[in-house]
């Protein structure tokens, strides 16, 4: 089962382009988590909409908040991070208080290249290695990370690396080396990557996966093609409805629905599972990774049940 092995991990980081549903994966998976009888931590990357709002729950503002029992959420802001660390760093108030204020600390932030995606990878390492106080388990069994698209994915996952050559020596360039361990460690971290049966999802991922395991030594621990259509007519009613297509027939199915119309929309259908086939495919012989299918849900906007039902999905793939 894939998520035997998945969830066998820690840290489980999701990646994929812009608009493939990371998020809605994101807390699908942490629903087939906390469904397994896990903790489960949701965490985000300064998301507009946070995930807590399908699940129910509280906008975290940077705090980590039950959204369900077993099930947390928290969206990191690179800024709200960075304070947290210069705080910590700069244990007397007064030093701390007069440093954040400084406009010449506000551009060093702003300027300094990677220096936020690894305040927040950090953090990320600081939640994964949090233990409870008395008992000292893990405060959480499992953490999702819905990590930037793509297109910034890999350069957020490398900026790890690039400190730890470039800073030798000093806190911050011993904290790197500690995150680049964790993302390398199969046992503790799993990389998923997420896309949809389109032409530059599919590409993107392929891409993500061969760049990732070239310049950060890390392969993908699963894929997810989310958004299928799945297959509503058996082959004699595809053919039906082709030849009916081609016949340019008339008339109507029932009161209110007229059958060009119900052709057309059948033809949609059939063209997208095709696709589906087609793209689902090329990541399978791509992709040196388990895959699981999530539906197409033909909704507006998506309610916990949807979840919930993708997160059953995930379960039995």
């Amino acid at each position: 089962m894939l998520l035997d092995d998945l969830l066998s991990r820690r840290l489980v980081v999701l990646t994929g382009k812009g608009g493939v549903g990371k998020s809605v994966v994101g807390a699908s998976l942490a629903l087939a988590a906390r469904a397994r009888g896990k903790r489960v931590l949701l965490v985000e990357v300064g998301a507009p909409l946070e995930a807590a709002r399908l699940l129910g729950g509280p906008p975290s503002k940077g705090r980590v908040k039950e959204a369900l029992p077993g099930l947390s959420t928290v969206n990191l802001d690179p800024a709200t991070v960075m304070d947290e660390y210069v705080r910590h760093v700069v244990p007397v108030d007064l030093l701390a208080r007069r440093v954040l204020s400084s406009p010449i600390y506000r551009r060093f932030f702003s300027a300094a290249p990677g220096l936020r995606e690894l305040m927040i990878l950090g953090k990320i390492m600081v939640l994964e290695e949090a233990r409870a106080r008395l008992s000292r388990r893990p405060a959480w069994d499992v953490i999702v990370v819905d990590a930037p698209a793509t297109g910034h994915g890999l350069a957020f996952l490398k900026v790890p690396l690039v400190a730890s050559r470039a800073i030798p020596v000093g806190p911050v360039g011993h904290n790197a080396r500690r995150v680049l361990k964790l993302l390398r460690d199969p046992g503790r971290t799993g990389l998923v990557v997420v896309a949809v049966p389109e032409e530059m999802a599919v590409v993107e991922a392929l891409e993500f996966q061969r760049l990732a395991a070239d310049e950060l030594e890390v392969e993908p621990a699963a894929a997810v093609l989310n958004a299928c259509h799945e297959r509503r007519f058996s082959d004699p009613e595809e053919a039906e409805v082709l030849r009916l297509t081609a016949e340019e027939a008339r008339g109507s199915l029932e009161p209110g629905v007229a059958l060009p119309a119900a052709l057309r929309a059948a033809r949609r259908q059939i063209r997208r599972r095709r696709l589906t086939r087609l793209y689902r495919g090329r990541l399978k012989r791509g992709l040196a990774a388990p895959l699981a299918s999530l539906p197409f849900l033909f909704r507006e906007t998506l309610e916990r049940e949807d979840l919930e039902l993708l997160a059953e999905r995930l379960e039995a793939a």
